[in-house]
């Protein structure tokens, strides 16, 4: 399943075995290094405190999010996986994205990941009040504090426009037309007419 961040928050996060809702989906912690996402923190109605659940202990991820256990949630600064992540300044989301050349293409304003392998495929840039292409992710080469940087984007090139005149001719190349046959009044009936 492909999904967007902004559409993935709120999701609910349930709990297999006693179907209980623990809360919702606030945010996400992607790697920028890996281009993955590790871990969804979690807005839990137990606890005070934001929770973090890592994608390793997703266990399916449809209209919800399903986890095996409560115990699968816990907060981001106890989990030592997570830790370099937050303190890391390398953002994604509101980075700058830049080509290698120096061109500024905008500001990441989502993401579409897969929720299978959890992997980043598009970021979605903004400029201004103007939605940008979307870029796929095998086109950024690094992610710095500063932005995100892509490959040079080159505009696609045309078709060469032949005007040399072609080996067959429309018309030869058009099956040769049967004629019609007039019926009569004494001809039978054709089948479904009156």
């Amino acid at each position: 399943m492909h999904l967007l961040r902004s559409a993935a928050i709120g999701t609910e996060v349930i709990d297999e075995q006693d179907h209980q809702i623990h809360g919702t989906v606030t945010d996400f912690v992607f790697d920028p290094d890996r281009g993955k996402l590790v871990a969804v923190l979690v807005d839990s109605p137990d606890s005070a405190d934001l929770l973090a659940l890592q994608t390793q202990d997703i266990a399916a991820w449809g209209q919800r999010i399903h986890i095996k256990e409560t115990d699968m949630l816990g907060v981001p600064d106890e989990i030592l996986r997570l830790k370099p992540l937050f303190e890391d300044p390398r953002t994604i989301i509101g980075q700058y994205i830049k080509t290698k050349s120096g061109v500024a293409i905008g500001k990441c304003v989502d993401i579409q990941f897969d929720a299978a392998h959890f992997g980043i495929e598009w970021i979605f840039p903004r400029s201004f009040l103007k939605k940008g292409l979307p870029l796929p992710a095998s086109d950024i080469l690094e992610i710095t504090k500063d932005a995100i940087i892509v490959k040079d984007q080159t505009p696609k090139e045309e078709k060469e426009i032949s005007w040399e005149k072609p080996a067959v001719s429309p018309m030869e190349s058009l099956p040769q037309a049967v004629p019609l046959q007039r019926r009569g009044p004494q001809d039978p009936p054709l089948r479904g007419s009156f």
